[in-house]
């Protein structure tokens, strides 16, 4: 018999995330299109690479016993995604050179590993606080799109915080009190904790999410339960301008 290719992580989660998206926007499959959940943009495969939700440099520090069981490689043990590669505009201006995979690692992986890894000292200024509790929302929204799907990213909540990823030391405008707070725990050390394998939690209540990641829980803001059912096939216009990013949101 023939060897069948096996599909590498970033076709399989392209499969995944297109799939679930067109449902909302059936266009992108004849296409071959994906939304980037961050920027907005509505990009080909080459422009996408696999995100690592927990940076690499975290999980590298994980148990020696953790690193090498087979049942929790270090895909299981960060979360993957795709996110964008190709450079972003803002008002007819190059904004960033590496899209928003880059925009991650170069703002929040370092401070999110320092939590991970124990290693978080007293910031000295409010700049330093908010990064690191904008990072915590980062990465958040992240595992729950992952978890739930486009349906995160589509709504008002999922607006706003695309828009606060973009702002790393500021808090956006409106974002509640109750958003503003990261609580950290210890990291974890026991080679038989079930974190390893489900690094992420979600409970849900009205207008929030707690997630938890590892060893730091925050509040996330929600419109609406991800889970309930909503209208598909949405009327979206591909944009214009590839190169600049669209904050617009199709979801109450």
């Amino acid at each position: 018999m023939p060897d069948i290719d096996t599909p590498s992580l970033k076709e399989v989660l392209w499969q995944k995330m297109q799939g679930d998206l067109a449902q909302f926007v059936p266009d992108v499959v004849e296409r071959n299109r994906l939304m980037c959940c961050m920027c907005g943009r509505f990009l080909p495969p080459e422009d996408f690479d696999v995100d690592h939700m927990i940076s690499q440099r975290a999980i590298k520090c994980d148990p020696e016993e953790v690193r090498k069981n087979p049942d929790t490689p270090a895909n299981v043990r960060a979360g993957t995604i795709l996110l964008c590669t190709k450079p972003l505009h803002y008002r007819g201006a190059r904004f960033y050179n590496n899209g928003c995979n880059s925009w991650k690692g170069k703002n929040f992986d370092g401070l999110m590993t320092r939590i991970f890894t124990g290693r978080v000292g007293q910031h000295q200024n409010k700049h330093g606080q908010n990064a690191l509790i904008i990072g915590g929302l980062s990465l958040a929204y992240l595992a729950m799109v992952a978890e739930f799907g486009y349906v995160v990213t589509l709504m008002e909540s999922g607006l706003a915080l695309r828009e606060q990823f973009f702002n790393p030391t500021r808090f956006r405008k409106g974002l509640g009190t109750r958003f503003k707070a990261i609580f950290m725990g210890d990291p974890h050390t026991d080679p038989n904790d079930p974190i390893w394998a489900n690094p992420f939690r979600f409970e849900i209540e009205a207008q929030a999410c707690l997630v938890t990641v590892r060893n730091f829980v925050i509040f996330l803001p929600i419109s609406r339960d991800p889970r309930d059912a909503i209208a598909r096939h949405l009327k979206i216009v591909p944009q214009r301008h590839a190169f600049r990013p669209t904050f617009e949101t199709w979801f109450t």
